[in-house]
C-alpha cells in the first residue's frame, strides 16, 4: 500500500461527509494497514493531518492554518496589532484554534475506524441483583455504624426485611413506629 493511495482514500472519506460510512470504513481498512498500530500512526499525527486531512478541509480552514500569527507579545505581535489592530489577530487565532479543532476531530474518526476499540461485553446485572447488593451493602454500614443521629436498629431492620422480601420475590409491608 502506497502512502499517497492511503492519504487520498482517507481525503476523499472526509469530502464525502459524515453519511459516507463506507469510505471511512475503507480509509480505515489502508490506515490501518499501512501504519500498523495505532501508537505508530498516532506518532506521526502532523504529517498525516499535514497530507491527509487538511486538503479535505474547507479552503477558509486551509487558509487559516497557512497563515502565520505572530507570538502574542513578541515584537512582531506588537508591530501586527499596530497595523491590523487586536480584533484581526484575535480572529485570525480563533480561526487557526477552529481549524485545529476540526482536523483533530477527523483524525480521531479516522483513528476510530482503522483501530476500532474493542467492545467488552459487558455483564447486564438486572435491577434485583442491584438492589440486593445495595441494601446488603447498606446492612453492613448500619452494622459498623457506631453513633448515629437516628435509630439504626429501626432502620437495620428495615433494610433486611426489605431485602428478605426481594430475595423471596413477596409483598413487603413495613410498618412504621
Amino acid at each position: 500500500m502506497e502512502q499517497s493511495t492511503m492519504f487520498k482514500s482517507v481525503t476523499e472519506a472526509i469530502r464525502s461527509g459524515q453519511t459516507a460510512d463506507n469510505k471511512y470504513v475503507n480509509a480505515g481498512a489502508q490506515v490501518r494497514e499501512f501504519y500498523g498500530t495505532e501508537t505508530s500512526l498516532t506518532e506521526t499525527k502532523a504529517d498525516f493531518v499535514t497530507h491527509a486531512i487538511i486538503p479535505a478541509l474547507d479552503k477558509k480552514h486551509q487558509l487559516a492554518l497557512a497563515k502565520e500569527l505572530p507570538r502574542k507579545g513578541s515584537a512582531d505581535y506588537v508591530a501586527f496589532v499596530g497595523a491590523h489592530g487586536v480584533q484581526a489577530w484575535e480572529d485570525a487565532n480563533q480561526a487557526k484554534k477552529d481549524a485545529r479543532s476540526i482536523a483533530h476531530t477527523y483524525f480521531t474518526r479516522v483513528v476510530g475506524y482503522a483501530f476500532p476499540k474493542e467492545k467488552t461485553e459487558s455483564e447486564s446485572i438486572d435491577l434485583k441483583t442491584k438492589l440486593q447488593t445495595q441494601i446488603g451493602d447498606l446492612i453492613k454500614k448500619c452494622q459498623k455504624a457506631e453513633a448515629a443521629s437516628f435509630h439504626i436498629s429501626s432502620v437495620l431492620e428495615g433494610l433486611q426485611a426489605t431485602l428478605k422480601a426481594l430475595n423471596s420475590d413477596q409483598a413487603l409491608t413495613i410498618t412504621v413506629k
